[in-house]
């Protein structure tokens, strides 16, 4: 990673930093670079799939849709100080 890319990456997340951020940033991306070479030259490594989340997760699935007594329209307004149209009518709030 050079200075230039990191300037410009800088410049459209609009921020900047001292010639000294940037040279201590340059020296991190070194490092993650070399890792990540490190982790490419591992035996075997391409018959795996990256993973999203390190652990499986059971309750990620959704729950299957079963249709489950309703209130009827009429019960859900009963208590409402305005209905119009089968509707709370509510005050208007946006001039």
């Amino acid at each position: 990673m050079d200075k230039d890319k990191l300037k410009k990456y800088a410049n459209d997340l609009e921020f900047d930093m001292d010639e000294s951020e940037y040279k201590t940033l340059m020296g991190e991306f070194d490092i993650l670079l070399k890792q990540v070479e490190l982790i490419e030259n591992i035996e075997g490594i391409s018959n795996y799939e990256p993973m999203d989340f390190p652990f499986p997760l059971e309750s990620a699935c959704l729950r299957e849709d079963k249709v489950n007594m309703s209130l009827a329209r009429e019960d859900a307004l009963k208590n409402s100080k305005d209905v119009k149209d089968g509707c709370v009518k509510t005050p208007k709030v946006v001039a």
